[in-house]
């Protein structure tokens, strides 16, 4: 356990440049270089922390933490490579000449998928000059676990309990077995959308932004024809969102989790990031969530998703020790945004508290369906990349060629090995979409439990929430089954 005023020394810092992060990615004015000073305390707390580190759980923390702190100033060198590279001044969209800040907003607008397919193809060849930045942040990173004889996976699945052979078993297993029944839906969902089967531009639009319009009407006064139009109106999207998260805090106060106290920023400015995730500041004492919405259905389910996350990262208890509390991995902590997620795939939940009819029931059930498989697809195939990306060492070329090779493997299509550099977890070399694989499958398994407590309508158990709340206070000791 690290002493006291280490701790305050770590969480006051930790404070600080999550403070500068939550308020750079949600596009609020800072000063360019606020990050540098907590990020360089943290990096020499770390550091220290380190060699003198005795236990294995308490190296690999220090480690982890000690490597992205050095990695912040490369960080933000990527964000100022993509704003210089991923331009392409004259294909525009409401937000002006499309950029990689902006590129959402033109997929959202554009129907034509010939112009969406020539978009994507050009910022895939702008991304070349992402190569030298992404291959250094990846050389520093690869040095400084090398010095202590280990990789980001092994200590990722030490502290999600499970080793590096047994992650990459079920990554390939899940893609392969998502495969087929993910190809079907797929091009069924851009047949919906653009009129024709999915290829690279399509599945890149459809994924967290376009595969929501077809259900949107159903989140709508106006129905599902004007779902659409209604975005593009300032003032309704405005009114909407706020709406839609006095409803979802309303729901989770019935499921026994109040929210009241996560601020949720629904504003839309041109440097935010374009989708929406839960920042936890300071645990549990400020947790804030950030959308930007995409359409109805979107902002919905983003909202189960994020204060889902919320739930988990403000009731953890205040008295755990600071690694228990801020070290917590992706399949520990997507396991709480996905249950509640999933909840929208509850077809009791859905006529409860939406009053939805057995149409709109059944294409949901679909959405949720296709969702799934898109974790164990596209999450996956990223995954599985930077899984033996980081195990055998492999030069950025051959990262893009597996990128492809496994995106072809599990989604059934031809997407060009330059992606790599655009998608966001290959292209900071990330572990972390493995974790929605794993929370998807724990979530399932989490869900047998609460039925098993509650009834079908688990939710409304005061049981099933018990067991709930038992785990989000246990931080990063929660434990979860096997997947």
């Amino acid at each position: 356990m690290l002493p006291p005023d280490l701790e305050n020394q770590l969480e006051r810092e930790t404070v600080a440049l999550n403070r500068w992060l939550y308020d750079e990615s949600v596009g609020l004015p800072v000063d360019d270089d606020g990050y540098v000073a907590p990020a360089a305390a943290l990096t020499r707390l770390y550091s220290d922390i380190l060699a003198q580190a005795t236990e294995v759980g308490e190296r690999y923390f220090a480690l982890e933490n000690w490597i992205e702190s050095r990695l912040a100033p490369l960080d933000q060198k990527v964000s100022a490579a993509r704003d210089q590279s991923l331009s392409l001044p004259d294909l525009y969209c409401s937000e002006g000449p499309l950029t990689w800040r902006n590129w959402k907003a033109f997929e959202r607008e554009t129907d034509d998928p010939d112009r969406l397919a020539v978009a994507f193809e050009r910022m895939v060849e702008a991304s070349a000059g992402l190569m030298p930045i992404l291959e250094e942040r990846l050389a520093q990173a690869r040095a400084d676990y090398a010095a202590h004889g280990l990789t980001p996976i092994h200590t990722y699945c030490w502290r999600e309990g499970l080793t590096p052979e047994a992650l990459r078993t079920l990554l390939v297993e899940t893609g392969q077995a998502n495969r087929n029944p993910f190809r079907a839906a797929l091009n069924d969902l851009s047949q919906a959308v653009f009129g024709r089967p999915a290829g690279p531009a399509e599945l890149r639009a459809l994924y967290l932004n376009r595969m929501y319009e077809p259900a949107a009407g159903f989140f709508t006064a106006k129905g599902a024809k004007n779902a659409k139009n209604d975005e593009k109106d300032s003032a309704h999207t405005a009114n909407s969102a706020v709406k839609w998260v006095s409803n979802t805090q309303a729901a989770f106060r019935a499921l026994g989790f109040d929210l009241s106290h996560v601020p949720v920023d629904v504003e839309n400015r041109p440097r935010k990031y374009p989708g929406a995730f839960c920042f936890p500041i300071a645990t549990p004492g400020d947790v804030r969530v950030s959308v930007r919405m995409a359409s109805p259905h979107h902002l919905v389910d983003m909202l189960y998703h994020e204060f889902g996350h919320a739930v988990q990262f403000s009731g953890i208890r205040a008295d755990l020790p600071f690694v228990d509390r801020y070290w917590i991995h992706s399949g520990t902590h997507e396991a709480f945004s996905t249950l509640f997620e999933f909840l929208l795939s509850e077809p009791e939940f859905l006529r409860q508290q939406f009053g939805f009819g057995a149409a709109a029931v059944q294409q949901l059930l679909d959405f949720h369906h296709f969702k799934v498989l898109l974790v164990g697809t596209w999450l996956g195939a990223s995954a599985l990349t930077v899984l033996d990306s980081w195990l055998e060492n492999l030069p950025w070329p051959e990262i893009e060629r597996r990128y492809a090779q496994n995106m072809l493997a599990f989604t059934g299509v031809p997407m060009p090995p330059g992606f790599a550099r655009l998608e966001p977890f290959t292209a900071s070399q990330s572990i972390y979409p493995a974790g929605y694989v794993l929370a998807t499958m724990r979530v399932m398994r989490w869900l047998t439990r609460l039925r098993a407590l509650g009834g079908e309508q688990w939710w409304r158990s005061a049981g099933a929430q018990a067991e709930i709340r038992e785990k989000v206070r246990a931080g990063g000791r929660v434990q979860f089954p096997a997947p």
